[in-house]
Formats: C-alpha cells, sequence, structure tokens
C-alpha cells in the first residue's frame, strides 16, 4: 500500500503544503475551517507524520514571493488583482517585493535565494535575465515569469506583435495613413514586439511607418504627455490623423495634451491604447486588452503546481490580446 503523505493531505483538503504545515504545528494563522478540512483529511487518508515528515513540511514556508517593479501602476495593480484571487482558492501567503531600478532588483534576488523565506517566486515584468533565472535553478527555487519570457522557466506571456498588428491594421482601415506610433523603451521585450507588430501592420496594408511620427519613451501618463506635445509642436501639415499609443497610460497623457491644446479626440485625433486598463472603459478609449488578471491567476497557479513537484516540465503559455472598439476612435 502506497504511504500517505502531506501531499496527499494536501491534496485532499484543497489546500497548500504550508496549510498543512501549520495545522501540524498547531499555528494560529490558520482558520477554523480550514482547520477542520485539513484534519478531516488527515483522518480520512491516515495519515501519520513522522518526524521526517514534520521536517519536510516545516520546509515550507507556505508563502510565494511576487516581484513587481511598481505597486501603483495600473497593469501591474490588475495582475496582483489575479494573483490574489489564485491565491486565496490555493491558500498560499503573498510576499511582495518592489522592484524599481536593477540595484533593488539584484538585492531582492539576492535576498530571496539567501533567506528562503518563500517556496517559489512569481517575477512579473522583470526582463530576468539567463543568469539570474539559473541561480533559481541551481538552487531548485521555483521561479515563474509573467509578461515575460525564458526558455529554461515557465512563463506567460502576450502575443504583443499581434496586438499591435491589429491596432495598426484598424486605423488604417478607418481611412488613416498618417499614424503615430508612442512606444515605450526599447529595453523591454513588450516595446521592441509592439514596435515589430507596428511595422508589420503598415507593411500588410502597403504603407510603412513614418520615423517621423515614431516617438519612443516610457509606458507612462507624463511620458505620453510629453510624446504628444513633441508631434503637436510640428507644423499642423505634419500632425498625424491617429495616434497609437504603446500603453493606456500613454494614452491617458496624450489625451491630456490633445486636450490641452484646445483639440479633440476623436474628431482632430483617432487614438488607441494598449492594456485596457478599468480607467480606459470610462475614457471610451479604444484600446488592445491585455488579460492581465489571468496573467496573474495563471503565474500563481502554475508556480504552485511546481512548488508541490506536480508541474515539472517547463510551460510556455502566450495569451492572445483582443482590440476593443470604443468612441475614441
Amino acid at each position: 500500500m502506497k504511504k500517505v503523505t502531506i501531499y496527499d493531505v494536501a491534496e485532499w483538503a484543497d489546500v497548500g503544503i504550508g496549510t498543512v504545515s501549520r495545522v501540524l504545528n498547531n499555528s494560529e494563522r490558520v482558520s477554523d475551517k480550514t482547520r477542520e478540512k485539513v484534519l478531516e483529511a488527515i483522518k480520512e487518508l491516515n495519515y501519520q507524520p513522522n518526524a521526517m515528515a514534520r521536517g519536510l513540511a516545516l520546509q515550507k514556508t507556505g508563502s510565494i514571493g511576487v516581484i513587481v517593479p511598481c505597486f501603483t501602476h495600473h497593469f501591474f495593480v490588475e495582475v496582483l488583482k489575479g494573483v490574489q484571487e489564485e491565491l486565496q482558492q490555493i491558500d498560499l501567503d503573498l510576499v511582495l517585493f518592489n522592484v524599481e531600478n536593477k540595484e533593488q532588483k539584484d538585492k531582492h534576488i539576492d535576498r530571496i535565494l539567501k533567506e528562503r523565506r518563500v517556496d517559489g517566486v512569481l517575477a512579473i515584468t522583470l526582463s530576468m535575465t539567463k543568469k539570474e533565472v539559473k541561480r533559481f535553478k541551481d538552487l531548485n527555487l521555483p521561479l515563474v515569469l509573467v509578461n515575460d519570457l525564458q526558455d529554461e522557466v515557465s512563463s506567460i506571456f502576450v502575443n504583443d506583435f499581434s496586438g499591435a498588428k491589429e491596432a495598426i491594421e484598424y486605423l488604417i482601415d478607418l481611412g488613416h495613413k498618417k499614424i503615430a506610433f508612442l512606444n515605450g523603451s526599447l529595453r523591454s521585450k513588450q516595446a521592441k514586439e509592439r514596435l515589430r507588430g507596428v511595422k508589420a501592420g503598415f507593411k500588410a496594408k502597403g504603407l510603412k511607418l513614418d520615423e517621423n511620427l515614431y516617438k519612443e519613451g516610457q509606458f507612462t501618463e507624463e511620458s505620453g504627455y510629453k510624446l504628444m506635445e513633441q508631434l503637436l509642436k510640428e507644423t499642423k501639415d505634419r500632425w498625424p490623423s491617429a495616434v497609437f499609443a504603446a500603453s493606456d497610460n500613454q494614452a491617458i497623457g496624450a489625451l491630456q495634451a490633445i486636450e490641452e491644446s484646445g483639440l479633440k479626440v476623436p474628431e482632430d485625433f483617432a487614438l488607441i491604447g494598449y492594456d485596457n486598463i478599468e480607467l480606459a472603459r470610462y475614457l471610451k478609449l479604444t484600446t488592445v486588452s491585455q488579460p492581465m488578471t489571468k496573467m496573474g491567476r495563471l503565474g500563481v497557479e502554475i508556480l504552485a503546481k511546481e512548488i508541490n513537484s506536480k508541474q515539472l516540465e517547463v510551460v510556455q503559455k502566450e495569451l492572445e490580446p483582443e482590440l476593443i472598439i470604443r468612441r475614441s476612435c
């Protein structure tokens, strides 16, 4: 007869390994309802925790680490919403690490790998290097990338190429030929793929991106405002008739610059964003929708399986964006 393990108890009770560990060690960090469910599983399965099993249980923290560049950016708020939704389902705790620059990134990765305060890590839009990924693999600490892609670890990412291509083709089909593209920094994979999609969209329609209408900045409102200001300083005959921004934040900044100039959307400029943050709906902004909440949920789901040794192969999950048509075009 197969010996019952702590993993079997966790699966039967539909909780994480860390929760079973806390019940075994009489931790107060477990609700009465969950405790009863785990105790029932132990009874039903006739689980006999020995010293070795307890040691194994204690090696699990019952927590995952999430490294994110920003807590307040609309995109990350939506992804974290999905993370939290899934964590509530599988009963794992969350430890957040905020990374705003390379120094902080290096510091947090060093700390995580040294202290092992979490059972696995979800890295959101961090552009992890192969060297950084190897450090996690060498120490056997599960790592899942969200909005990023590395062959060696499980990754969840959006087809930014097709999203940008569809947006440009839609504007051209509306009759626009002079289309400005406000991009993020080409240091990011997302900006590179969206630029590639924009160029492909023009090419598919027999046109070409006007380099004078291409502006590169950051995925922020401030950047969108400044880039749109630059376009408006040109003589009117050089203005675009439509603007595609690589993020909704940039589109919102561009919208502010347009309105402050006494102009209107869509009467003077058609405008498309990228992300489909909640504010885009209220502003009636046409945008390329990313499944942000789904990305967070899937990331936790895959990470939890890897932590519990139920997901041994690397998962590469590409999600498709969707063009959401509203009044700004």
